[in-house]
């Protein structure tokens, strides 16, 4: 999956500069019940309607199906097999009360609670769930719930509660992958839907179900009054407190945050600007902010392209990244500039700081041996045969134009020149361009296998066959999911990480974080990952 975060980056570079002195907020949500709330019973808690501020329109209901809306919509609507806790990072039970996986990684046996029931009545059973991961491997489905239903050789359903996933080759991320939006379990007959029509209609477990979806106006969710399945990490059984839930489109962000200053039209937002966090939140507003489990904003860099064959101009690239000035002007000091392909709330991240560490000085010298020893009138350099140093990238934002600015300053042009949105993905994948860009949600580093594995993976940076460090690379990030030994598959991924940083194969820039906002009267909206849980919230009277 190409796919950038929606959050609106600020626009003006220079003015960016202002928002230095941006206030902290208040740190994200967790499972429990918020201070200020907790003296309400919860008898008390019952009712209303929680009106959510979307910028776009999200395309549809079904994360399997689209971007994005994992985070909200489809998140309320689908329960998954298992649930990721974010704050103890491990998985606990769902849909499936238990599970058992083999030592080799290769084969999943789940047992399914007995009680649960999708919106139209029918039950979760295990052929149920057989059909669901059948319907991701279909042409047309999301290329990350795809991806996690790859390599699955056989599913067998001994019972009526019982089913058994097994892999032709180890696969150590699937049961954390299990626990992710794209593979919310819905029922039979959306399972068998067609793509198309998915994106319109959603038939789940979750606590919510669609009542209404109207592209670019709203969608609306209705709450079940039988739901009684909530993870126990949520500390809050039966049916959600809240009656309805509409997400309204409302593109303009002065619009939407007027709209929630108020609260009478809106009570949450999220994505939220960083320019405005300052206006927001004196406002009286709540403000959250949740740091990316995965990755963040990572440039893959094209190892074909003629300029980036030499790994010391993808290593001048790496180092002449100012990370920290980065995320001051692109998010307003809100990001965390990377240290490492992960995020430092990845159960397994790697600390690779030491090889991000910015040096203009080095990166020029890097780019005199590899010869770009003549500067032009334009300070772009050139080789002997007169080239210029000019790098394409598929995207024009003010993050690539921070990165254009630092680089320029060491010689190195960066076009930012983006292919129509129709032909994104096949532009991206064809490797017209130097430079590309990722993004990433899931909380398992088998998404740098997912990435840059060239035996099983995307290879985004189209490693040679004669490249013997991206060969030992690749076979790095496959073994990393061969294993379920925490501490083996530890020390597989930081060799694979520090691979990644020392060789530039990717450039990693800053990990995002997310803003949420709302009103002081919603209370408990939890989030997990990116992913917005709306199982605890509820509305205070006015």
């Amino acid at each position: 999956m190409f796919s950038s975060r929606p959050r609106h980056w600020l626009t003006a570079v220079g003015a960016a500069l202002a928002l230095l002195a941006t206030a902290a907020c208040s740190g994200s949500g967790s499972g429990g019940q918020s201070g200020a709330g907790a003296d309400v019973a919860k008898k008390d808690r019952y009712g209303g309607t929680l009106n959510i501020g979307l910028s776009a329109d999200p395309g549809g209901v079904d994360a399997a199906v689209v971007n994005q809306v994992w985070r909200t919509v489809a998140r309320a609507l689908a329960d998954s097999l298992v649930f990721y806790n974010p704050e103890t990072k491990k998985v606990e039970p769902w849909l499936a009360t238990s599970w058992t996986v083999s030592k080799d990684a290769r084969t999943y046996a789940f047992e399914l609670r007995d009680d649960v029931t999708f919106h139209d009545g029918t039950k979760l059973t295990a052929k149920v769930v057989k059909a669901n991961l059948e319907s991701l491997n279909r042409p047309g489905i999301h290329s990350s719930a795809k991806t996690i239903v790859q390599g699955i050789s056989k599913i067998t359903t001994p019972s009526e509660h019982k089913i058994t996933v097994e892999f032709a080759e180890p696969n150590a991320a699937f049961l954390t992958s299990l626990s992710r939006a794209y593979v919310g379990i819905v029922s039979q007959k959306t399972a068998e839907l067609p793509v198309e029509k998915r994106q319109k209609w959603l038939d789940g477990s979750g606590p919510f179900y669609l009542e209404e979806y109207t592209p670019n106006q709203r969608i609306v969710l209705k709450k079940r009054k039988d739901y009684d399945w909530a993870p126990k990490y949520f500390e809050h059984q039966g049916s959600a407190y809240l009656d309805e839930v509409v997400y309204k489109i409302i593109p303009e962000d002065s619009v939407r945050n007027g709209a929630v200053i108020g609260d009478d039209e809106l009570q949450f937002i999220y994505w939220v600007n960083a320019k405005y966090v300052t206006q927001l939140k004196s406002a009286g507003l709540t403000i959250s902010k949740t740091l990316n489990p995965a990755t963040g904003l990572e440039l893959p860099l094209n190892t074909s392209s003629r300029f980036l064959k030499d790994v010391r101009v993808r290593q001048a690239l790496q180092i002449g990244v100012d990370r920290e000035q980065f995320v001051k002007i692109a998010s307003g000091g809100v990001d965390q500039p990377a240290t490492g392909p992960l995020s430092k709330d990845n159960p397994y991240y790697s600390d690779q700081s030491k090889l991000l560490k910015y040096d203009a000085k080095k990166a020029k010298s890097l780019l005199e041996q590899a010869g770009w020893t003549r500067t032009g009138s334009d300070g772009i350099r050139r080789n002997a045969d007169g080239e210029r140093l000019s790098l394409r990238a598929p995207r024009d934002d003010a993050s690539l134009q921070v990165l254009q600015d630092q680089w320029k300053k060491l010689g190195i042009e960066l076009v930012l020149d983006p292919p129509l949105a129709a032909e994104a993905n096949e532009a991206l994948l064809s490797g017209k361009y130097d430079v590309a860009y990722w993004y990433a949600s899931s909380p398992d580093p088998d998404v740098l296998r997912a990435n840059y594995g060239t035996t099983d993976g995307s290879d985004r940076s189209f490693v040679a066959d004669d490249d013997k460090t991206g060969k030992e690379l690749d076979k790095l990030l496959q073994e990393q999911n061969q294993t379920i030994d925490k501490d083996e598959r530890q020390a597989l991924v930081d060799q694979a990480s520090r691979i990644l940083v020392d060789q530039a194969y990717e450039v990693p820039v800053s990990n995002d974080v997310d803003i949420w906002a709302h009103s002081p009267r919603l209370h408990d909206i939890t989030p997990v990952g990116l992913d917005q849980y709306l199982i605890n919230a509820w509305l205070a009277k006015k």
